[in-house]
């Protein structure tokens, strides 16, 4: 058999495992994460020092499978509303996913509220998000085993007809909630956590009109925590640590960076991330670096695949860009006391 027939047959694989009703995949994710906090946590919403955060992300990987990479878009822009000590945000973030040659193209509008407090000392914040998410393919690019033709030249007559009735587009809708906390120890040590559900109201997924137990989108599941520690003034570590699980899809991502202040306005870090399934293989490590320049930060990544996969991708991975900007805060630290003059 041919190299192109391998292909067809491998993309034909690919396209029944895609459109199957059963739904196990694991869901877009990111490898600087904390840079699409959205993503993660609708409890990030508004989580940051300052007024307006617009973020920006483009991921492109395995590029080496057959030169057709697999992309992943991201832009959030949030903004705060402060009351007291207590703080009213809300947010927005769109994301592309296009995958590989079945041109599984993902769409999702994210609008998330939050709201974020101190108590004793503690930060706390909880978040809601609505998710409008569209999926299509490219159906009639691809082949299916009723064009397998042995008296054809090529083997796949793509000119025979298919019995195959595409469902798609397909639009609905997720609910996702969770919560974050985080608190000063000392000075120098200041961990934090968060917990996430997405798909609370558990819709249906299908490219054939499907409805069952096997067509619902089932329950994710996200953990995360992070700290800062000041080794010096201009010195810190900020070690991090992300679980996403969907049934027995798992992605475990821990790491994180060293960050060294220049000047006053100018910051540079760099680190190392590394990716596991869990409870299998070792996926693959990543390596990190960036500056922030006053309202500015800007990071880069590269994933090295080290997974089962490295035969194909010739232990290429995925690379990643992000820039995040943010506003100076408008909140007033200032409480005024009102009391008669003497």
């Amino acid at each position: 058999m041919t190299h192109t027939h391998t292909k067809k047959l491998f993309l034909l694989f690919l396209f029944k495992t895609l459109f199957y009703a059963q739904i196990v995949a694991q869901d877009i994710h990111f490898t600087q994460y904390d840079s699409q906090p959205l993503s993660i946590n609708p409890a990030e919403t508004g989580w940051y020092k300052g007024d307006i955060r617009v973020a920006g992300i483009y991921r492109t990987q395995w590029k080496a499978i057959d030169n057709k990479e697999y992309r992943t878009v991201g832009l959030s822009i949030e903004k705060q509303f402060h009351h007291y000590l207590n703080t009213y945000n809300i947010g927005i973030q769109l994301i592309n996913d296009q995958t590989g040659y079945v041109d599984l193209n993902v769409n999702k509008l994210n609008i998330s509220g939050g709201y974020s407090t101190k108590l004793s000392g503690h930060g706390l914040s909880a978040g809601v998000q609505i998710s409008g998410i569209h999926k299509s393919t490219k159906i009639q690019q691809y082949t299916f085993d009723e064009q397998f033709d042995l008296g054809g030249q090529d083997v796949f007559n793509p000119e025979l007809p298919i019995s195959e009735i595409a469902g798609e587009p397909i639009s609905y809708i997720a609910v996702n909630a969770g919560v974050k906390w985080n608190y000063r120890v000392s000075k120098r040590f200041i961990p934090e956590f968060g917990a996430a559900l997405y798909y609370l109201n558990t819709p249906q997924e299908s490219f054939y009109d499907i409805e069952n137990e096997e067509t619902i989108v089932p329950l994710q599941k996200i953990l995360h925590a992070g700290a800062t520690f000041y080794v010096s003034p201009r010195f810190f570590l900020k070690p991090l640590a992300l679980y996403m699980n969907q049934i027995k899809a798992t992605n475990f991502l821990i790491g994180g960076t060293a960050h060294y202040s220049i000047q006053e306005h100018i910051t540079a870090y760099g680190g190392m991330m590394f990716r596991y399934s869990w409870i299998s293989d070792y996926d693959a490590s990543a390596m990190r670096v960036g500056a922030q320049y006053k309202n500015f930060d800007l990071g880069i990544s590269y994933d090295i695949n080290i997974s089962t996969l490295q035969t194909a991708t010739n232990n290429r991975g995925a690379f990643e860009i992000s820039l995040i900007y943010i506003t100076q805060s408008l909140q007033n630290n200032f409480i005024k006391i009102p009391c008669e003059r003497q």
